[in-house]
């Protein structure tokens, strides 16, 4: 009996206040962030209409509450009496338990952050591995992966996750950063015989017939580049180049287009070139191969 006592007021010490203080904050700090998470992102969803600027915000918020969180847990379990030497050690000691990679990916995540390389939104090619970004965490980014085995900038359905790490060993393409547009080109090789002169003036009225809409945002946006960086100024409006071959000419289209626009631009020039070649007689060239012989085939017969 006497020790059941004891137990009891052992818990109404002033240390054992503490503890059981520590730990019912420990449980409502968490809680508290979640709530208070909740609350913004219903804020964010009213108020910021754009979807990739509120899944950016959102994900800040995210990044923000979890870290103000640990830090006032980790708070919660320093004593007043406990100085700057206490902090240190509990550091050394956090850094000392985590892995190498988990630093490397929470750095590399301080990386995307300060140094803008990409956003939420953003499509971006990295180790292999090219989408549009849905979201930036602490270790990993979320991407909607395109291309592979379709060949095309369309999405695939499957969604990749890359550890933050990767921005140090590995090249981070960003396609739509600070422009937004891309230059492609179409190469058609037609035969010496067609009206090559023809072919350039069809490819060309075309690629600005899909291109007129874009170019007065596309060239705005460009001087805006050329004044930060220092780069050559380029003309944004189609262009045509010619290279002759042994066997035909090679007309080739160069115009902008919009970065996750590529294949839907691309399938309406096709389409409409096929058409007018067709009404113009122009033919497309393409590699003949003719057998003049085959070899003596040498060996005994079987005689099985």
């Amino acid at each position: 009996m006497a020790t059941f006592l004891d137990l009891i007021n052992s818990l109404f010490t002033a240390d054992s206040t503490i503890f059981l203080y520590s730990i019912i904050l420990s449980l409502v700090i968490p809680l508290g962030a979640w709530i208070i998470y909740q609350i913004l992102k219903r804020i964010l969803k009213r108020q910021v209409k754009d979807v990739t600027h509120r899944h950016s915000l959102r994900a800040l918020t995210r990044n923000v509450i979890f870290v103000t969180a640990i830090i006032m847990i980790i708070l919660v379990w320093l004593r007043p009496q406990q100085n700057l030497t206490v902090v240190i050690g509990l550091a050394v000691v956090g850094i000392i338990l985590a892995s190498q990679s988990a630093i490397s990916s929470f750095s590399g995540y301080l990386l995307i952050i300060s140094s803008n390389i990409y956003g939420i939104g953003d499509r971006i090619s990295i180790n292999n591995v090219t989408g549009d970004v849905m979201d930036i965490g602490f270790m990993r980014t979320t991407i909607m992966e395109i291309g592979q085995w379709v060949k095309a900038d369309q999405y695939t359905g499957r969604i990749v996750t890359i550890s933050n790490k990767a921005l140090y060993d590995n090249p981070v393409f960003n396609y739509t950063r600070n422009w937004g547009y891309l230059w492609d080109e179409i190469m058609i090789p037609v035969t010496y015989t067609s009206d090559w002169r023809r072919t350039a003036d069809i490819m060309s009225d075309l690629g600005n017939k899909y291109t007129a809409q874009l170019q007065e945002d596309a060239e705005a946006k460009l001087t805006k580049l050329i004044d930060r960086f220092p780069l050559k100024q380029t003309k944004v409006e189609p262009s045509i180049y010619f290279v002759m071959t042994d066997n035909w000419i090679e007309i080739t289209l160069r115009f902008v287009v919009d970065a996750q626009e590529r294949r839907k631009v691309k399938a309406q020039l096709y389409r409409e070139l096929l058409q007018q070649f067709k009404e113009e007689n122009i033919t497309v060239a393409s590699a003949t191969f003719d057998i003049v012989g085959f070899p003596a085939l040498q060996g005994t017969p079987n005689q099985g």
